[in-house]
């Protein structure tokens, strides 16, 4: 009986998430939320929990919004929970939240109370950048010079770094959804990881034009 309560409350913490997330973020999960209903929170996450399973996407969004605490792998791993899961559907939750922080610039990581210790480190790839060939005709048109500050990596420290430079999309992903389709041209722009940092610092979007307007005058 007791088991059966927890799997009742916790199919309602499941409904609370999808509301909670779309009130505090913006990100209505539309499709989590039919499938909650429809199988139940508990028979919904052993699903999306299981090996090989590829759900990611909502947890993308929720790194675009620096709210992968509101993530159903967040859900499960509370202590309340856990009795729910196998030790593998807990691993396998654990590893996909390590693996979307690590995917965040150090500078974008917000000062969250339910971040899980150590789910957080530096890398020094662009989270944004999901077609190599769209960022490949970015690169062509315009350079490896950040188009910001015009820092080039090659030049400043030789062969080695020859090619390196972080793509920005002009407009977040998270604000045109997944189905759009990138314009090389239009959305992208070489920019070096120092002023990347600068453009999403405080985990909002500034255009370039504000990061130039931020340069000291001589």
């Amino acid at each position: 009986m007791a088991t059966k309560i927890l799997e009742e409350q916790f199919h309602d913490e499941m409904v609370n998430l999808y509301t909670k997330t779309g009130r505090e973020t913006g990100y209505w999960a539309h499709r989590y939320l039919q499938k909650v209903k429809r199988v139940g929170g508990l028979q919904a996450a052993h699903d999306w929990l299981k090996p090989g399973i590829d759900s990611t996407s909502g947890l993308q969004r929720l790194m675009e919004k620096n709210r992968i605490d509101l993530s159903f792998e967040a859900l499960v791993l509370r202590s309340s929970w856990s009795s729910l899961f196998t030790a593998e559907e807990l691993q396998i939750a654990q590893q996909r939240l390590n693996n979307s922080a690590s995917l965040r610039l150090s500078e974008e990581v917000p000062n969250q109370p339910q971040l899980l210790e150590g789910a957080v480190c530096q890398v020094t790839i662009n989270r944004y950048e999901r077609n190599p060939k769209a960022r490949q005709r970015c690169i062509e048109y315009y350079g490896t010079s950040c188009c910001v500050c015009s820092f080039n990596f090659g030049q400043f420290f030789g062969a080695t770094a020859e090619g390196f430079i972080h793509i920005h999309h002009l407009k977040p992903l998270s604000d045109i959804g997944e189905e759009y389709k990138v314009d090389p041209i239009e959305d992208l722009r070489p920019i070096c990881p120092n002023c990347h940092a600068m453009v999403h610092l405080g985990g909002t979007t500034r255009s370039i034009e504000d990061i130039k307007a931020m340069f000291p005058r001589s």
